[in-house]
């Protein structure tokens, strides 16, 4: 039977990745599982609630074995308007992911802005689907756990359109942050995005999302596109909505994953 409680189980000061963390290629951890245990340190370098985290950048720096892993996070600068943060995952002893982000304060003005609703049609009266194709016979994991309901998949010939949403907490009877939980799911907009001319697979190597206020709800909703060259270098976009409207977006730099 399958571990879905949580991503993560607390062992000492260690945490240790479940099945249900775990990447299609092999006994790893997913990107997303990692960028949020590491969304989810740095929300833990301050204690203001006028600080916002408005950018995340994850780098994942090389694969994350499915062993026990430490987190460590820290202030690198602090000032009245600004704070910048950092948080390292380690694994073995060895570095293996760093995010950074820029928390700033938030401030009245005067003026109001619209909301930019999502431009296509809400999760409410969409089927479930799949994020990667189950004929591919790939090892079960995170992007099996990952509720995924498209407007158009991965033959769309512009841009792909898809809510997603993590029903499975990052550790047992905690709550998922709505960052935790954006940090989640964006790593999964690569694997989203249209196949294109140049077939990789493409595997994206950081995360970095821009946010303008705090996910709302459960399903993210998310407008992808990738550009790629014949090089096996590409760029995956994203803009973000909630129910509410924009929020932000998200980019990622990709290459070629090429096997054996």
């Amino acid at each position: 039977m399958r571990d879905i409680q949580a991503l993560f189980t607390p062992a000492g000061e260690q945490l240790v990745p479940s099945e249900a963390a775990c990447s299609p290629w092999g006994e790893l951890v997913g990107g997303g599982p990692v960028a949020g245990l590491l969304a989810r340190a740095v929300e833990r370098t301050s204690n203001d609630p006028d600080l916002f985290i408005a950018r995340l950048t994850v780098d994942l720096m090389r694969p994350v074995p499915a062993n026990p892993l430490s987190l460590t996070a820290h202030p690198l600068r602090t000032g009245k308007r600004l704070q910048v943060s950092e948080a390292v995952l380690t694994v073995d002893g060895k570095p293996s992911a760093r995010a950074t982000a820029q928390l700033l304060r938030r401030s009245d003005v005067d003026g109001v802005v619209p909301e930019v609703p999502a431009p296509f049609p809400g999760p409410a009266d969409l089927p479930d689907g799949h994020l990667l194709p189950p004929e591919l016979g790939l090892r079960w994991g995170v992007h099996d756990v990952i509720q995924v309901r498209w407007v158009e998949d991965q033959r769309a010939t512009s841009t792909s359109k898809v809510w997603m949403r993590m029903p499975v907490p990052l550790i047992p009877d905690e709550a998922l942050s709505p960052l935790a939980q954006v940090a989640v799911l964006v790593d999964c907009i690569s694997a989203a995005s249209p196949v294109g001319p140049i077939f990789g697979p493409w595997i994206n190597t950081d995360i970095t999302l821009y946010l303008h206020r705090p996910f709302e709800g459960e399903w993210l909703g998310m407008e992808i596109d990738r550009d790629v060259q014949p090089t096996g270098i590409g760029v995956a976009n994203a803009r973000l909505y909630d129910e509410r409207g924009l929020l932000g977006s998200a980019h990622e730099a990709v290459m070629v994953n090429q096997l054996g």
